[in-house]
């Protein structure tokens, strides 16, 4: 027995290899979750400016804001399966971490939305 050959494991969540695959991992769903967003958001916009077109002077800045914001919040993504990982070996929490995200991400702009709706009905008067 060689005391000094390091032990044979399958894999640690301390191998740079290990991180580089749940970076990339993450990294190939971003564009599908920026794509799933991105419309909701759009949505969001439309509802929160059909009376005033002039919000969207302020909203536009806004919502490239929320959006990286959003993208930001993305990097948790990675933390959680590296945290879990570390923990849990033999467990694979991307696809839930990762619709968990979703969903999230998309309620939060859904409810945003229809609070901004809610606002603009209930506050800027009728322009007739």
């Amino acid at each position: 027995m060689d005391v000094y050959k390091a032990p044979a494991s399958n894999e640690t969540v301390g191998d740079v290899s290990t991180c580089r695959d749940i970076t990339l991992g993450w990294e190939k769903r971003r564009i599908r979750y920026n794509l799933i967003l991105l419309p909701l958001g759009i949505f969001v916009l439309i509802l929160w400016s059909y009376q005033d077109t002039s919000q969207l002077l302020f909203l536009i800045p806004g919502s490239i804001l929320f959006g990286i914001g959003a993208n930001l919040c993305y990097l948790l993504g990675p933390l959680g399966e590296l945290y879990l990982k570390a923990f849990f070996p033999k467990l694979n929490p991307r696809p839930f971490l990762y619709w968990a995200g979703v969903i999230l991400s998309a309620l939060v702009i859904l409810g945003c939305g229809l609070l901004g709706w809610l606002a603009s009905l209930t506050f800027i008067p009728d322009q007739q």
